[in-house]
């Protein structure tokens, strides 16, 4: 095999003197223009010769050998003449070789010079294999502990020819412990249970000595700072021969979720308290699936047992026919609108068939995109409740119809009986008579009033108000008319009457004067003959003001809120000249509030009491006037 071309004399010497190394000439291939198109061999030594056994001449026909540079690379060793070092990796005579191989020019060509390090190649990846499992053992190492960290976990082990416990390297942190100190032996990890419970804790080490297979158990320990955690053991037994020869596991602190246990059984209690406690039928659904989940007064409230109760469909099927269409409108509209309650009232039938009152109301969740995932609420029968509410309005609508239709009758005997009693006044009787026919005059007077009062609180009752006729009206004028009037009722009484400012709006001025009076009466009645009573009239561009103050014992405080209820009075009349029925202050309220004003009072030792109007200036702007109005000409 050897080429014709002879090397000359020192490398001749080294191709046949049984160098170790491999050597193989290589000489250019070149086209006419000089251009390097390859390499081929023209000589070796007696170690190249299995590598050169099988390959072609030219250098790019060679197979199975790896490592080779590429042409431009070798072109660059003899043109420039700086040696190229490499390795190959090959097929040599069936074994896989390395080689370590230096490029050297050589005429127009190079010497390709091949050391064996197929051995120290082994060594060495060798040694990176076991620095490549070092490192994943490090690494897992590392992962076991961050996991361990993450979960809140420690692994521990037993042997029974060491007869100690050892812990992975976050044991004293777990535990609580000193660093650096390691409960060592199953003795000294006893010393942090608590103490009630080391001996459950012992017991259940030796039943896991026994056990086949995995087992668990709890225990409580105390940290060096007196803090108490729960903790979970899982471990397992292996044997050998039947004798336990380990024991390996892990221990997790599960005082978080002892505590949500905790809080769970805890709100587990509450609801079904609550829910015995209101005897409503809690329920939660789940509108994604449309199962509803009932709560245990359903037998109470409805006749059901929960586990005959359905879904949202069932219930639905159950809701009067009548009812139904509204009450499915209602809830869609509360879930779809994004509202976080619904409240439905409806009739629901029970498992015996009758229909039940019911109160409904729920609590919507909603999740981040505003969509309804959850539904709690409760069902109250109102049954009886809505069956007394009816037979109670029945009945003050009969007793108001009755009043109203007894006070208008009663005009007409009372009108014959003023009539009278004036006819005899003018016809000059003795004084005995005179004195008698006064009094009936003046007892008719107050069943007038008292008719009048009786009367207005019908309307106010039946018809939402007192009607108005409003017009453009003087308060002052009103003030002094109604002053006069009285004065000559109360002769000995001091009514002082003062106007400040603007006094003219659109009032009804019928009823103004009605406010009035009863006010002043009422300061009359009530209040004490050591000073004068006064009515004050004052007033900017938006608002009417209208004061009557009169001295005297103050209003209890406790008394306050209800002074203007219908039938309340308070103190004893003194003159006996009023209606007597404790409406008086009721019909002002009702009266200044149809106006769209407002009446106020206020009562101490040292300044008497004061009863405050204030109206505003157009009682048509007033949204109560406008109904009572249209409420009038609906009657009508």
């Amino acid at each position: 095999m050897a080429s014709s071309w002879y090397p000359g004399p020192e490398l001749a010497w080294q191709l046949h003197a049984g160098c170790p190394d491999a050597c193989i000439l290589f000489e250019s291939v070149r086209d006419d223009t000089g251009t390097l198109l390859d390499f081929q061999w023209t000589a070796f030594n007696p170690a190249a010769e299995p590598l050169v056994e099988g390959q072609g001449r030219a250098l790019s026909a060679w197979r199975g050998v790896e490592g080779l540079p590429e042409r431009g690379i070798l072109g660059g060793v003899v043109e420039g003449g700086t040696p190229l070092t490499f390795e190959l990796h090959g097929q040599v005579a069936g074994a896989e070789r390395w080689f370590r191989a230096r490029a050297v020019k050589q005429g127009d060509g190079f010497a390709l010079w091949l050391s064996d390090i197929t051995e120290s190649h082994a060594q060495l990846r060798s040694l990176r294999e076991e620095l490549e499992r070092e490192r994943a053992a490090r690494a897992r190492e590392e992962h076991l502990r961050l996991a361990l960290e993450t979960a809140r976990m420690v692994t521990w082990e037993w042997s029974s020819a060491r007869r100690t416990l050892l812990w992975s390297s976050n044991a004293d942190v777990f535990f609580g412990w000193p660093l650096g100190s390691v409960a060592d032996t199953p003795e000294r990890f006893l010393d942090g249970v608590l103490p009630e419970e080391r001996s459950l804790v012992a017991e259940a080490l030796e039943q896991g000595l026994r056990a086949e297979g995995p087992y668990t158990f709890q225990f409580r320990g105390r940290w060096a700072d007196g803090t108490v955690r729960c903790y979970e053991v899982v471990g397992q037994t292996l044997r050998e021969e039947g004798q336990p020869m380990r024991m390996l596991g892990v221990v997790m602190d599960c005082t978080e979720r002892a505590r949500a246990q905790a809080a769970l059984r805890e709100a587990e209690e509450r609801y079904r308290l609550a829910s015995w406690a209101t005897n409503d039928l809690l329920w939660d659904w789940n509108p994604s699936t449309g199962h509803i989940h009932w709560g245990e007064a359903s037998h109470t409230v409805l006749g059901y047992l929960p586990e005959e109760m359905g879904g949202i469909d069932w219930w639905t099927q159950q809701v009067h026919p009548d009812d139904r269409e509204m009450v499915l409108r209602n809830l869609e509209h509360a879930v779809e609108s994004g509202g976080d309650s619904w409240v439905g009232e409806y009739r629901f039938r029970r498992k015996d068939g009758t229909y039940a009152h019911v109160l409904d109301r729920g609590l919507l969740a909603r999740d981040a995109k505003g969509h309804t995932v959850r539904m709690i609420g409760s069902i109250m029968d109102i049954t009886e409740r809505r069956r007394a509410v009816e037979r109670m309005e029945e009945e003050a609508r009969f007793r108001e119809r009755f009043i109203g239709i007894l006070g208008h009758d009663l005009r007409n005997p009372l009108n014959a009986i003023t009539l009278s009693a004036r006819a005899l006044l003018r016809r000059g009787l003795s004084p005995p008579y005179q004195q008698l026919a006064q009094r009936i005059e003046t007892s008719a007077a107050r069943m007038g009033n008292m008719i009048s009062d009786i009367l207005d609180l019908t309307r106010v009752r039946l018809s939402g108000g007192i009607p108005l006729n409003l017009a453009p009206t003087s308060l002052p004028l009103v003030c002094q008319q109604v002053v006069e009037e009285l004065t000559v009722a109360y002769p000995e009484r001091g009514i002082v009457l003062e106007s400040e400012g603007e006094g003219e709006g659109i009032w009804d001025p019928e009823r103004l004067a009605q406010v009035v009076s009863n006010l002043v009466s009422n300061a009359l009645e009530h209040g004490t003959n050591e000073g004068p009573i006064f009515v004050r009239c004052t007033g900017d561009v938006q608002r009417q003001v209208l004061e009557i103050s009169n001295p005297g014992a103050p209003i209890p405080s406790h008394q306050l809120a209800t002074l203007f209820d219908p039938f309340r009075q308070v103190g004893v009349m003194r003159s006996g000249r009023g209606s007597g029925l404790g409406l008086g202050l009721f019909i002002v309220r009702e009266l200044v509030e149809a106006h769209g004003g407002q009446v106020t009072v206020r009562s101490d030792e040292n300044n008497g009491t004061t009863f405050k109007v204030l109206l505003p200036r157009d009682a048509r702007q007033s949204a109560r006037v406008r109904s009572q109005a249209a409420g009038a000409e609906h009657t009508a």
